[in-house]
């Protein structure tokens, strides 16, 4: 998976949850250039909620591994 972020924004963290909330990876971003990728083929097939953390506040999103 690939974070984009043109527009240079201080992130903190990126956290990948499960669907019954269990946290299942965490990966520090601080310094993180426009673009980072995640590995996160140890992951199952299954619909994961990422939230990344940064300096003003948080965003949700959601990703299907298939």
């Amino acid at each position: 998976v690939t974070l984009a972020n043109p527009k240079n924004i201080q992130l903190e963290s990126v956290s990948i949850y499960d669907l019954t909330g269990r946290l299942v990876k965490t990966v520090d971003l601080r310094g993180m250039a426009s673009e980072m990728t995640l590995d996160v083929s140890t992951l199952s097939n299954a619909t994961y909620l990422i939230l990344i953390t940064g300096k003003y506040g948080q965003i949700s999103k959601l990703m299907v591994k298939e």
